[in-house]
């Protein structure tokens, strides 16, 4: 069976663009800093993929003026390839997220995820749960969070740590362990013709203070359980 890719990655170490921004010719990808396997399936159309699972780096042009550009990004478009080359340019995430709770949720999540995959002893499976909780968000709409039911599922591969994971983060937001940061915000890196990314504004310094001391409690949760890692092919 052909394997198409659904591409993922974390968005912190890059800097939105703000007001008027330009457009972008996406003309290469790579893991970082690498990438899981599993099944994916999207219940109320059939959806079952097999995937990689994990943060993306995208590369390529600004236009105008051809400047180098490099976005590191996570996928929250499950329904479309990344086909390169293709024009990207940052949109409102109410493009495709109008629900304000979920959009709150996935901020909380991003947000956070630049700091935890920094201080993650297995950052592969660290970015590969935060995919995996970002398609969660996104997707679910039953209002319970888990991946073996539900609107959004996911198992097999090499990916068990990785959901294990994943469910931490999603406890750690569904409880308001998580903070929302502050000053931060989402915005969708949208392609008509491939498929849109998500893209995390950079906190201030202090607020990343604040959420590494956080961290302290979640890490230890999650040490406690299983370890993972992942990115998408379908």
């Amino acid at each position: 069976m052909k394997t198409r890719m659904l591409l993922a990655a974390a968005l912190l170490a890059a800097t939105v663009p703000s007001a008027a921004e330009a457009a972008y010719t996406i003309t290469g990808y790579a893991f970082s800093p690498g990438a899981l396997t599993g099944t994916i399936q999207y219940t109320p159309t059939n959806l079952n993929l097999n995937v990689g699972i994990g943060r993306l780096n995208l590369t390529g042009t600004e236009t105008p003026g051809g400047d180098p550009a490099s976005f590191l990004t996570y996928c929250v478009d499950i329904f479309h390839t990344l086909t390169i080359p293709a024009t990207f340019d940052f949109a409102p995430v109410s493009t495709l997220i109008p629900d304000a709770t979920k959009k709150t949720r996935l901020l909380t999540l991003i947000g956070n995820a630049g700091a935890l995959v920094a201080h993650a002893a297995n950052k592969a499976e660290a970015t590969a749960a935060v995919q995996l909780a970002t398609w969660e968000i996104v997707n679910e709409n039953t209002g319970s969070y888990g991946f073996s039911t539900g609107t959004f599922r996911s198992s097999g591969g090499n990916s068990d740590g990785a959901r294990a994971l994943a469910m931490t983060y999603l406890d750690g937001i569904t409880s308001g362990a998580w903070g929302t940061p502050t000053g931060g915000s989402l915005k969708l890196f949208y392609s008509a013709t491939s498929q849109s990314q998500v893209i995390a504004a950079v906190p201030e310094p202090a607020t990343w203070a604040m959420m590494i001391a956080g961290f302290g409690l979640v890490g230890g949760i999650a040490r406690r359980r299983s370890r993972t890692t992942n990115v998408v092919y379908a």
